[in-house]
């Protein structure tokens, strides 16, 4: 079965809808990479600029704590 022929049977509007399809899956899984990236240094950097606001375990061998 030739290309032609198979454009034919299937329809010209059904082959182009299929190409367009496989089109933005290949899109969409180029740009996933990218944004999973960005996302994975955000973290990073949120991680590293949050690490002054946590606070210390409260010591647990003082006397106070023993009262």
């Amino acid at each position: 079965m030739t290309t032609t022929h198979l454009i034919q049977t299937a329809g010209a509007l059904t082959v182009l809808f299929a190409l367009l399809l496989t089109l933005a899956i290949t899109l969409l899984r180029l740009a996933a990479l990218p944004l999973a990236g960005a996302a994975l240094a955000l973290d990073a950097a949120a991680t590293l600029i949050a690490a002054p606001l946590s606070l210390p375990a409260p010591d647990t061998d003082t006397e106070e704590a023993t009262r």
